[in-house]
């Protein structure tokens, strides 16, 4: 035999070869290496993928090697760019028709501070004595109520720059909103000088003490083998903005997070339907939706209305899925005058029929957080409870909080979930309540969460006097030593509820029960502050950082996190959900409230990826 004939017959295995191990890679494999400009391999680069005229970003990581592979993608002209930290993004572009090869040169760049993420500037923020630390932890827990703290951080300003900035931040609610008479945040007020002589030595004109020798590494391992897809939402479309999707929607670092005044705001929850297909909530006024569906094929959104007086839609906010399917959520006016009263939602995706549920007038309204139970009902906050609804005879039953008001204040509620048994838990963010119906027993109990002893111990005697008679405007408004149970979720397999401690960067777990608490702090409790948890069928405990754009995944039986980078700057996400269907890979949904999009993280092993590598070249 000819060794024409062998490197034929050869080749022909190889081909056979991939075709077997490789049948799906019908399109082109996106694939090449990113080196720095001292020629250095750069493992952990985020590199994404845009067909012209899509609306679905890919993101993949470099591996250790420096190389990365992108699923399969259809033939087309894409653009393609890479980031890292501290170094320049680096553009290209590809038709996948005639070639699927792009290597990046990334430069180093001294003008990084605009594409850090929340929790590296918050880490960099000076705390080398008692007083620092002390304004670092206001900056933390009362200058990120409604941004994360990259969008002010990014900017510099002198001390009375700065001063000016709080004297507006003290007087906006959660969603960034002057509310005539509404009172101010008093830390922040009472706080305004040392506040604004803090950040401008931190992030004034002049030399900075910020810190920056201290950033984490590069995604590897798991965190740098997952593929993201980022659907773009369109703006609403009686805004009338000279454009459809965002022109700044925090793809590239370089330009920082984006303003929200760009008509960016609004999607707030997110859930798959059991076809793959993702459904997200409108949370802001509007005229054209409610709730929005996007085809995870095409990336074509869909827009759905429930009609309010004046031409408005009902607003939503939270949003789950059933066991059974069926998607929940909860409806809120949007009319300033003579809205409709909040209800439950039912969505079935397969007709896509939505049917409200209203409460009776003699209960309070529905608020903004759902969960199912292990018996078949559908929970739903209220401004001073929980509601439960049986939707088999469409009933409301109602369960009050033991403490709504006291000499601190009103208590709200935010976040609920309820377990296997029945039971509803939620919290009282803005004092550190966490309240548990008991249904067969007819009978609600409190508990409140272990105050932040680091941050109590270091008051001033000043500030011991001031918070004795503290009244929180809000639940974005905490005391020092708060914990700020967020958004929680049960472990629908165990009687375990993991609690989303967003002020004290850990979570609570509760036995429920004993209901026996045990805090467990995040990697980087200073810095990364959790919003919400959902917990996967194998007991992984999963949440989104609203001060960044990161998410992370605790396994309770290691102990172990896993910390995975999101490829937007500015995401501030605050839900998390999970798909998991038989036969099939999970995937994650992460919305993104501040850039109008809604991404989806899938997985692959080392194997897959050292595959589609072999197949590409």
């Amino acid at each position: 035999m000819s060794i024409t004939s062998n490197l034929k017959g050869a080749t022909a295995l190889a081909g056979a070869l991939v075709a077997l191990t490789c049948p799906a890679f019908a399109d082109t494999l996106l694939h090449g290496a990113v080196k720095s400009a001292s020629g250095e391999k750069m493992g952990g680069v985020a590199v994404s993928a845009k067909a012209e005229g899509s609306t679905i970003t890919t993101t993949v990581y470099t591996d250790a090697s420096g190389e990365y592979v992108f699923p399969p993608l259809p033939a087309g002209k894409f653009n393609v760019w890479a980031q890292a930290l501290t170094f320049e993004t680096a553009k290209g572009a590809v038709d996948l028709a005639s070639a699927s090869g792009e290597d990046f040169t990334l430069n180093p760049t001294k003008d990084f501070v605009r594409q850090l993420p929340g929790d590296e500037l918050l880490a960099a923020l000076p705390d080398a004595t008692p007083g620092d630390e002390r304004m670092k932890n206001i900056v933390r827990k009362n200058c990120t109520g409604c941004h994360t703290p990259s969008f002010p951080l990014q900017h510099t300003f002198d001390e009375k720059g700065w001063h000016a900035v709080l004297g507006v931040m003290k007087t906006l609610n959660v969603l960034g909103t002057y509310v005539p008479n509404r009172a101010l945040n008093g830390t922040i007020d009472s706080h305004q000088d040392e506040l604004a002589a803090y950040l401008a030595r931190a992030r004034g004109p002049g030399e900075t003490s910020m810190k920056f020798d201290h950033m984490k590494p590069r995604p590897s391992g798991e965190a740098a083998r997952v593929v993201f897809r980022e659907y773009d939402v369109p703006v609403e479309p009686s805004m009338g903005l000279p454009y459809k999707y965002l022109p700044e929607n925090g793809s590239d670092w370089s330009h920082g997070t984006p303003s929200l005044m760009n008509g960016a705001n609004g999607v707030h929850d997110a859930q798959f339907d059991l076809d793959g297909n993702v459904w997200f909530t409108q949370a802001l006024p509007s005229h054209d939706t409610t709730i929005g569906r996007i085809d995870v094929k095409t990336g074509e959104t869909k827009l759905f209305k429930l009609s309010e007086p004046g031409g408005w839609a009902s607003a939503s906010h939270g949003i789950i899925r059933d066991t059974q399917g069926f998607l929940w959520f909860n409806s809120r006016p949007s009319a300033e005058k003579g809205g409709l009263r909040p209800a439950l939602v039912k969505i079935d995706p397969k007709t896509e029929t939505l049917t409200k549920y209203v409460p009776p007038d003699s209960m309070s309204y529905t608020a903004g957080s759902l969960d199912y139970d292990g018996k078949g009902f559908i929970w739903v906050t209220s401004p001073d409870g929980v509601l439960r609804f049986d939707p088999r005879e469409e009933k409301f039953t109602e369960y009050k909080s033991v403490t709504f008001k006291n000499a601190n204040g009103n208590v709200p509620v935010y976040g609920m979930a309820a377990d296997r048994d029945g039971n509803a838990w939620w919290a009282g963010m803005a004092q550190d309540f966490v309240d548990h119906a008991n249904t067969s027993a007819n009978k609600v109990n409190e508990m409140k969460l272990p105050p932040d002893t680091r941050e109590l111990a270091n008051l001033t005697e000043d500030e011991k006097a001031f918070y004795q008679t503290f009244k929180p405007v809000d639940f974005n408004s905490p005391f020092p030593w708060g914990q700020g149970p967020r958004r929680m979720g049960t472990d629908k397999s165990n009687d375990v509820l993991w609690v989303a401690d967003s002020f004290g960067g850990n979570y609570a777990r509760i036995d429920t029960k004993t209901q026996e608490v045990k805090i467990v702090p995040l990697p980087d409790p200073q810095t990364l502050q959790p919003y919400h948890v959902t917990v996967d069928s194998k007991h992984g405990a999963w949440t989104n950082m609203w001060s960044t754009d990161r998410i992370t995944k605790y396994d309770p039986e290691s102990g172990q996190w896993t910390v995975y980078d999101l490829p937007s700057r500015g995401t501030e996400a605050r839900y998390i959900s999970v798909l998991e269907r038989e036969g099939q890979p999970m995937q994650v949904v992460i919305p993104y409230s501040r850039l109008r999009k809604v991404a989806t993280m899938t997985f692959r092993t080392e194997d897959e990826i050292a595959k589609a590598k072999a197949a590409a070249k």
